[in-house]
């Protein structure tokens, strides 16, 4: 797929997707969204549901919503706290240890750049890239399974992980481009372009797609 064309495709998209009913459009927080808590939030979310995420996040900021309260909390405290999330245990321990790298670097506060944030342990390129467009504003592509899946399956990119396409979107794309593309490919990947049984005799862009299963 050319840049012409994807331009045609993502604008279509756009037009489309106040229609999805989509998981990743029913994001509530019961909480106050800082830097912090999108952080850890970041961190309780892999491999785990959205409704499961958000429900342990406002259990959890209810007891400790800073660096500083956090760590008053007992890894056994966090661990019930933010169950049934996925490797609970390994998270709670995570969450104590960012809360303490980020007091003793960082005066309690989450760092707006890419390369501050790698250096945190439990903190990849995925996560950076969520925390920089959540928290901060920044204008970039956080690239998951759905928008690595979806822009291979388009060609528009020939990638082997989500990391080589995050690097190239990153050079490929400008910023007006990137902002809300992770939202947008995502409940289009959760509604129309599914991994499994995906919707193409309803996908608006069916006729521009290289590789429809119809």
């Amino acid at each position: 797929m050319k840049k012409d064309t994807f331009d045609k495709v993502i604008a279509i998209l756009h037009s489309k997707y106040p229609e999805w009913d989509a998981p990743a459009k029913k994001s509530t927080y019961d909480y106050d969204r800082t830097p912090f808590t999108i952080t850890i939030s970041v961190i309780l979310s892999f491999r785990t549901k959205d409704e499961v995420t958000q429900e342990a996040g406002k259990r959890l900021f209810i007891l400790a919503d800073t660096p500083e309260k956090m760590l008053r909390l007992s890894k056994e405290s966090i661990e019930k706290t933010i169950y049934p999330v996925g490797f609970y245990r390994k998270k709670a321990q995570s969450v104590l240890e960012i809360s303490r790298y980020l007091i003793d670097r960082f005066d309690g506060k989450v760092p707006n750049s890419e390369k501050e944030l790698l250096k945190i342990k439990g903190i990849g390129p995925k996560a950076a890239a969520i925390i920089l467009e959540r928290a901060f504003g920044q204008n970039i592509v956080a690239v998951d399974t759905h928008v690595h899946r979806i822009l291979n399956l388009w060609g528009f990119l020939n990638t082997d992980t989500p990391q080589s396409s995050y690097e190239i979107l990153k050079a490929l794309l400008d910023d007006k481009e990137k902002r809300g593309l992770n939202r947008l490919l995502v409940a289009f990947g959760q509604t129309i372009c599914r991994p499994q049984r995906p919707r193409c005799e309803v996908c608006p862009v069916q006729a521009l797609c290289p590789n429809p299963s119809i």
